[in-house]
């Protein structure tokens, strides 16, 4: 392969980081303006330039993930009870045989399937649900395990509090005015997937194992620290505000255990927690210069 084309093959993929409705338009166009400003012997991008264009694809990416028809709050907000319920129903549904709920891990993937899909009049109803069954030993006190017993219960507000968050966001989304939430990708499921399919291949005991809080860690520290730089790219807070409503089940079981977290807990969540308000304040000054 000539060093001509090899350096083409290299650009077209990392053009790969747009859009796809943006390649279509532009994608030629960049290329060959690319290409007429390289050196012909040069088989690799310089550095600068792929990093370049790496970021400039991912602004895109996030510009194009927005929400159209929707206010940027309600986009936001949308966004954060997705990912409270996918992660919540992740690490709270039991799928083994032996200590499968049918009704309860059926009415879970239906509601994740309507928050999906933007179909909010389903699923309040639903995680309304949810929320009652997972708080019933304070909901029905001593009758709590006689009455609607097709879930878990939880005695500590930290646990209960994923699933009132979800209920809470939906019950706002609902009385929205206007149009309703654009569906959002299937690939969200992959979360749940993931970790049900952990239990088959470790046990339920994973959620203990150090490689995985290392990676669970690794990954909410990247992924807020993406929310940064998406809220940089798209010049408003809906991705703050997402990451914000995430965090909140994680900060009320900070708080009900502070005895057993120590300095790393703390540092830790005080870490995800500034890149939070980071991108509140990148928000506040981006559409202030605009």
């Amino acid at each position: 392969m000539s060093a001509e084309a090899a350096l083409e093959r290299r650009y077209r993929s990392l053009l790969r980081a747009y859009p796809k409705v943006y390649r279509d338009w532009h994608g030629e166009e960049l290329v060959t303006t690319l290409m007429a400003a390289s050196d012909p012997q040069t088989r690799r991008p310089p550095l600068r330039e792929a990093i370049a264009l790496i970021v400039g694809g991912f602004a895109a990416r996030a510009r194009n993930a927005r929400a159209t028809g929707a206010p940027w709050w309600a986009d936001g907000l949308h966004l954060g009870v997705l990912a409270v319920a996918t992660t919540t129903f992740a690490m709270k549904i039991e799928m083994l045989p032996h200590l499968i709920r049918p009704i309860w891990t059926l009415g879970a993937i239906v509601l994740m399937v309507a928050i999906i899909r933007g179909w909010v009049r389903l699923a309040l109803p639903l995680a309304l649900i949810a929320a009652i069954e997972s708080s019933r030993f304070l909901v029905f006190r001593g009758d709590a395990l006689r009455v609607a017993d097709f879930g878990p219960a939880y005695v500590e507000v930290s646990s209960m509090m994923p699933f009132w968050v979800i209920a809470a966001g939906l019950a706002v989304l609902a009385v929205r005015p206007g149009k309703g939430l654009p569906a959002r990708s299937w690939l969200w499921l992959l979360v749940p997937a993931f970790c049900w399919g952990l239990q088959f291949a470790v046990g339920l005991s994973y959620v203990e194992y150090l490689p995985w809080l290392l990676s669970r860690a690794g990954v909410e520290v990247l992924v807020l620290g993406a929310v940064l730089w998406a809220t940089v790219a798209i010049r408003d807070a809906r991705w703050a505000l997402a990451a914000a409503i995430y965090l909140i089940p994680g900060l009320t079981y900070l708080g009900a255990n502070l005895s057993m977290h120590g300095r790393k807990g703390f540092a830790y969540w005080g870490l995800l927690t500034l890149l939070v308000i980071s991108s509140f304040i990148v928000a506040q000054r981006t559409r202030e210069k605009v």
